[in-house]
């Protein structure tokens, strides 16, 4: 950690005989910065660890240091930022970032609490360490700097874990709550400082031993043991089955593990087509690490924690052999090691489960064993796998669900409201049918009919078998296909609008799947690319070659999933007859927004008479950059609908 010792050093010297205070998150030793400090009165403390004496946040001091290993331990740090004191000078350095990420460019707001900075610098020191230097006129708040970093490494935005205050008490309570700088911090022996004149959090999580010291507060807090009170070292000692037996340790519930940080791992950047061959999750010395082709890619922290570093440095592989028995530093460990990299995608096999790993969930077990080695050799299976293994960790493992589960309220499923236009009642049976296929997610459909009466009998058929809610208008004819989306959208009563076209297939998790990466990508619109295509004029059914889980500039108009606000803020769809997908997205980018590829497995474009289009692409262009082609109609497995040979 080079880079880090010299910011240390540097500190030092330009405060001399003053207080700096170094913060450290994710590091794996602490001896290169504290010889650093030197014995002046520089102090280096573990945000992870036991902050017993730690200076108190009402304290100024002339400079704070906050260094981290990685973006993801950024987050967890922003949940302990009520900790940090004030100081004129406040220094966030990453030591490695993913190669995708752009500079932590920090938006100072709310602004009435940045009117003292004076000065921001954002710099590269090295390959990939990025460092934020904010001087301010007179001592500030250094978690607000902390916490302002870690959204811009986010994309700025909203960086709250929607659910009431949690309290964090214990060393490394923030792995139960990271990315979140509402939490509020408290003495392992409690209680939550109050806030605004109110109780300070509303549940309350504490690591502790198996002995914990009495709670002062009102609130009971969830216990859950230290890390290394389940580790297998500990559990091997005399009475180590009592830690699993009392509770404070159930292996067999997913309450027992940390949940993984969705916002920061998760499917972005995964690779559909990789250049390595498979890798293996196995000890190396005391940790498990993953190593392909003789090299090691990677090698996981103690606590189990995996980074966005880590899952960067392994994106490339085509799968991983779990090897469980020779796991990592004791059992709740590598349970986080395996549901972190099913949350990002990483194709994961193995022969078997053990007993021990049941808060992995009945379903993420089976998925793990669901399909051998061979497998993975083809891009698209591989690929089906991954999104399996996504879907069910990020649902049952990621921090909202976790906290759900631990005794916060069930926060409300969001409403997504179906703009549904056409001028072809013989289209709205089928139409209706893809929308009443979604499963997961609470919807209506506003179904636009474009110069089509209500009472043309195929349209009144199609609605009496339709069981969801549903808004029927009429659009005259006339009317240009924007206005009539705008029309539908001013109808809607959803936190969210999908449009969604009257002839492609949607597979029954299509909306889940968008709201999921609405979820962890943070961006205003989601949606994918017409990956694959059925030309049905010629009976061919086409997988193109496209990138995905990214931030784009374009998906595809049948799947644009919009937040509301951000639709009505760019004024919803220009009164255009076409290109109205196109202006669209690029009306979000131009204000500041930004547009999320998800995975296109769940969608198939079908391609007819281009007259009938207003995306008027010759069937050409469909042919060209395929990964694969097969005659008939040939939806993936993700689908679930049948395959139709021509």
């Amino acid at each position: 950690m080079p880079h880090l010792t010299d910011l240390v050093r540097a500190a030092v010297e330009r405060n001399p005989g003053r207080r700096v205070l170094v913060y450290c998150a994710g590091l794996e030793t602490l001896d290169e910065l504290e010889a650093a400090a030197g014995t002046g009165r520089c102090r280096v403390l573990d945000l992870d660890g036991d902050l017993t004496g730690a200076p108190s946040p009402e304290e100024s001091v002339a400079e704070v240091l906050l260094l981290a290993q990685t973006p993801t331990d950024v987050r967890r740090a922003a949940s302990m930022q009520a900790l940090l004191p004030s100081s004129s000078r406040t220094v966030v350095a990453v030591a490695e970032t993913p190669h995708w990420y752009t500079a932590p460019v920090l938006s100072p707001t709310p602004a009435h609490r940045w009117r003292a900075l004076t000065e921001l610098r954002v710099h590269r020191a090295g390959a990939s360490t990025w460092v934020v230097d904010a001087r301010f006129s007179k001592p500030a708040p250094a978690g607000r700097t902390l916490a302002a970093t870690a959204r811009a490494f986010a994309g700025y935005r909203l960086d709250v874990v929607a659910a009431p205050v949690a309290g964090l008490a214990g060393p490394g309570a923030a792995h139960w709550r990271p990315g979140d700088p509402n939490a509020a911090p408290a003495d392992v022996a409690g209680p939550v400082p109050d806030r605004f004149g109110a109780r300070g959090g509303d549940l309350v999580l504490r690591t502790t031993d198996s002995d914990p010291e009495p709670w002062e507060g009102e609130e009971i807090p969830v216990e859950r043991p230290l890390a290394e009170l389940v580790s297998w070292e500990r559990l091997g000692r005399p009475g180590g089955e009592e830690i699993l037996r009392n509770g404070l340790a159930d292996l067999s519930d997913p309450r027992a593990v940390p949940p993984v940080d969705d916002r920061s791992v998760n499917p972005m950047g995964f690779v559909t087509v990789p250049a390595l061959d498979m890798a293996d999750l196995s000890l190396d010395s005391d940790r498990w690490a993953i190593t392909c082709e003789g090299r090691t890619l990677t090698r996981f922290a103690a606590s189990g924690c995996v980074t966005d570093v880590d899952v960067s440095r392994i994106r490339q592989v085509r799968g991983v052999r779990v090897d469980w028995g020779r796991s990592h530093t004791g059992p709740v460990a590598a349970l986080r090691v395996v549901t972190g990299l099913a949350a990002a995608g990483v194709p994961l096999v193995c022969d078997a489960v053990p007993a021990w790993a049941g808060a992995l969930g009945e379903e993420l077990t089976r998925l793990l064993t669901s399909v051998p080695e061979a497998g993975l050799a083809d891009d698209l299976e591989r690929e089906e796998h991954s999104i399996r293994l996504r879907r069910e960790a990020l649902r049952t493992h990621g921090v909202r669900t976790r906290w759900e589960q631990l005794g916060a309220p069930s926060a409300p499923a969001p409403l997504t409201s179906v703009l549904l236009a056409t001028r072809r009642p013989e289209m709205v049976g089928f139409a209706l049918e893809q929308v009443g296929r979604q499963r997961g997610a609470e919807l209506e459909v506003i179904l636009a009919l474009h110069g089509v009466p209500a009472g043309h009998p195929e349209v009144a058929s199609a609605l009496a078998s339709f069981d969801r809610p549903v808004t029927v208008f009429e659009a005259e004819g006339r009317t240009v296909f924007g206005a009539v989306l705008n029309e539908a959208a001013a109808r809607a009563s959803g936190s969210y609008l999908l449009k969604m076209d009257d002839d492609d297939w949607y597979g029954p998790d299509f909306l889940s799947d968008l709201i999921l990466a609405h979820s962890y990508s943070g961006a205003e619109v989601v949606g994918t690319v017409p990956e694959f295509v059925y030309l049905a004029s010629i009976g061919v059914t086409v997988h193109r070659e496209q990138i995905t889980e990214q931030i784009t500039n374009f998906i595809a108009g049948g799947t644009i999933f919009a937040e509301r606000s951000a639709f009505e803020a760019v004024g919803g769809f220009r009164p255009l007859p076409g290109t109205i997908d196109a202006q669209f997205q690029h009306a979000v980018q131009a204000a500041g927004g930004q547009i999320y590829r998800t995975h296109g497995l769940g969608y198939i474009l079908r391609r007819g008479n281009v007259t009938g289009h207003t995306w008027r692409e010759p069937i050409g262009t469909f042919l060209r950059r395929n990964k694969r082609q097969w005659r008939g109609f040939r939806p993936n497995a993700l689908m679930e609908l049948p395959v139709e040979a021509s």
